[in-house]
C-alpha cells in the first residue's frame, strides 16, 4: 500500500510527511503560505510577462503547491478579471503581498489585498492593458518533474481551504509538525487555490497519464473516510466519471453510476467552459515522472523561471550538487531566474561554480532572509549577498556536494563531501562565526 501521510498546516493547507527521508515536505507553519513567499512573492512578474514565451520548471513537484501557485497567481491577478476592461482601468495594477484583484476599484490603480501582512510597500507589477492586449496563457508552459507517481497524482485533488481534518494525531513523530499541530490557536490563511487550476492540472496529467483512472493506490486514497476533509470532492467526481466511461456494465449495474454522471459531468462541463472562457486551457502543463537529473541531461527547454524544491541538501544531496546547477545553467534564460529555499554556503557556492551569479530573497515582515535566488544577469538581484555570506563560502562550510555523472547514491554523494571536508584545510564555519559575528 501505498504511503500517504498528510497533516494541516498551519494555513488550513495540507503537508506532507515522508517517511523514506524522515522530513516533511511542506512547513508546518503553513504550506501555501511558504509556497507564496518563497517562490511566487520573488518572481519578477513586470520582467516575466514581457517574454513572447514563459516557460516553468517546477523541480520536485510534490502535490504542487508551487506550480499550483503559479498559475494561481497569474489567473487572479491577469486573467478573472479580464471581462471588466471596459472600465476605466488607466494605469497599473500594483501589489502590497499576495492575493486577488479588488473587482470593485475602478480608479487609476488597482490595489490587491494583503493577505499576509498589511504592509503599504505597494510595488509597481505591470500595466494591464498591455497584459490584455496578449493572450499570455497561451504562452505559457510548466514542466512539473517528481519521480513519485502517486503523490503527483493525487497533486489536484488536494484542497488548500481545509476547515476540520481530524487526522492530525499522526502516525508518525516529527517535532517540527507537533509544536503547531497542539496549537489551539491557529491562525488561518485566506489564500487558496482556485479549483479551475486544480481542475487544468487533473485534466493534463488525465491527457498524459491516463493509467491514473485505472491506478488503485489512488482510488484507494481518494474513498480514505479520514482523507475525505482534504480532497476536492468536484474533482474526485469528475475523476470517478471519467474512470465510469470506461467500464462495461451491465444496465442494471449501470444504473447509479450513470445517474452520478449526470450531475457530474454537469460539473465537468461547467469547470471546462471556466478554463475556456479564460483561455486557461491553452497553458502547457506537462508532468515529467523522472530523475530530475536524467530528465535535464535530455531536455533541450530554456526555462524563465525555475523552482528548485527538493528535499534538503542533507537528506537529498542529488539535486544540490555542483554538476546539477551547471545542468540548470545550460537550461536558463539571460534573465531566467531559479528560486530556492535553501540559504546553505554549500549550495551558493556551488551556484557561484556554476557560473551562476546568486542573491537572497527578503522577508519584510519577518527581517529575515528566507531563500536564495540565482540568475545570469547580475542585474535582476535585488539582495546580494552581505560580506559575511560571502566569506562563509570560502570556509569548509562552502564546500559543495559533487556528482559528475549525475547518477550517484545520496549515501555516496554524502560520504563524498564528508571525506573532503575533513581533509579540508579551510577554516570551519564555527571558527569564522565566532571571528566574525558579533
Amino acid at each position: 500500500m501505498y504511503k500517504f501521510k498528510p497533516y494541516l498546516t498551519n494555513d488550513g493547507s495540507i503537508g506532507l510527511y515522508n517517511e523514506d527521508f524522515n522530513d516533511i515536505y511542506h512547513s508546518a507553519t503553513g504550506a501555501i503560505t511558504e509556497a507564496y513567499e518563497k517562490f511566487i512573492l520573488p518572481v519578477n512578474f513586470e520582467l516575466l510577462l514581457t517574454k513572447p514565451k514563459i516557460n516553468v520548471l517546477d523541480i520536485c513537484y510534490g502535490i504542487g503547491y508551487n506550480s499550483k501557485c503559479f498559475l494561481n497567481y497569474i489567473f487572479e491577478n491577469f486573467l478573472k478579471d479580464k471581462n471588466f476592461k471596459s472600465k476605466q482601468y488607466n494605469s497599473a495594477i500594483y501589489t502590497n503581498n499576495i492575493s486577488h484583484i479588488n473587482n470593485n476599484i475602478c480608479s487609476d490603480t488597482i490595489h490587491t489585498d494583503n493577505l499576509i501582512n498589511n504592509n503599504t510597500n505597494n510595488e509597481k507589477l505591470y500595466n494591464i492593458d498591455s497584459i490584455y492586449g496578449n493572450n499570455i496563457c497561451s504562452n505559457i508552459s510548466v514542466t512539473a518533474i517528481d519521480n513519485d507517481k502517486n503523490l503527483t497524482f493525487l497533486s489536484p485533488f488536494i484542497k488548500t481551504d481545509i476547515k476540520n481534518f481530524s487526522n492530525n494525531k499522526l502516525e508518525f513523530k516529527y517535532e517540527r509538525i507537533e509544536k503547531y499541530i497542539n496549537e489551539k490557536n491557529n491562525k488561518k490563511s485566506k489564500l487558496k487555490i482556485n479549483k479551475l487550476i486544480n481542475f487544468l492540472i487533473y485534466q493534463k496529467i488525465a491527457q498524459n497519464y491516463p493509467e491514473i483512472l485505472e491506478n488503485t493506490d489512488i482510488l484507494s486514497i481518494l474513498e480514505r473516510k479520514e482523507y475525505l476533509p482534504i480532497f476536492d470532492d468536484d474533482i474526485k467526481g469528475i475523476y470517478k466519471l471519467d474512470k465510469y466511461k470506461r467500464c462495461n456494465k451491465s444496465q442494471i449495474e449501470y444504473k447509479l453510476p450513470f445517474l452520478h454522471n449526470i450531475y457530474y459531468s454537469h460539473i465537468s462541463n461547467k469547470y471546462k467552459k471556466g478554463l475556456k472562457r479564460y483561455n486557461l486551457q491553452d497553458i502547457n502543463f506537462e508532468l515529467k515522472i523522472d530523475d530530475a537529473r536524467n530528465f535535464i541531461k535530455n531536455d533541450k527547454t530554456i526555462y524563465n523561471l525555475i523552482f528548485l524544491d527538493a528535499f534538503s541538501p542533507s537528506k537529498c544531496p542529488c539535486l544540490w550538487t555542483l554538476e546539477f546547477f551547471q545542468q540548470l545553467h545550460k537550461h536558463l534564460d539571460k534573465d531566467g531566474v531559479i528560486l530556492t529555499y535553501s540559504t546553505s554556503a554549500a549550495i551558493r557556492n556551488a551556484m557561484i561554480n556554476a557560473g551562476l551569479k546568486i542573491g537572497y530573497k527578503y522577508n519584510k515582515d519577518k527581517n529575515f532572509p528566507i531563500g536564495t535566488v540565482a540568475v545570469k544577469n547580475s542585474n535582476l538581484i535585488k539582495y546580494h549577498l552581505s560580506e559575511y555570506d560571502l566569506g562563509l563560502l570560502k570556509t569548509r562550510a562552502g564546500i559543495f556536494y559533487r556528482d559528475e555523472n549525475l547518477t550517484g547514491l545520496n549515501e555516496a554523494i554524502i560520504e563524498r563531501r564528508n571525506l573532503e571536508i575533513n581533509n579540508s584545510n579551510l577554516m570551519s564555519s564555527s571558527k569564522y562565526n565566532k571571528l566574525h559575528r558579533v
